[in-house]
């Protein structure tokens, strides 16, 4: 018997600049990655040298901004 093909598809494009190196103070450079599922966007997540964002669908305002100390905290916090 076929198995199923679980309904709730998650894809994640990220859109990367030419050359990376969030190594550079003010590089200006991050990587952008946005979230979706069923081709319904969830929220985009930006990585960069100083910070973690999330911005969440439809939400031009309030991001959740952490660095990266913080970030970890957080997912040490939540994986446990």
């Amino acid at each position: 018997m076929p198995r199923k093909r679980n309904a709730n598809v998650t894809s994640v494009t990220a859109f990367l600049p030419f050359s990376i190196d969030l190594a550079k103070l003010k590089a200006g450079n991050s990587v952008e990655f946005r979230v979706k599922s069923k081709n319904v966007l969830l929220g985009t997540l930006l990585i960069g040298r100083g910070s973690v964002e999330w911005w969440p669908r439809g939400n031009s305002v309030n991001r959740l901004k952490q660095n990266w100390r913080a970030f970890s905290d957080m997912l040490d916090q939540h994986m446990r």
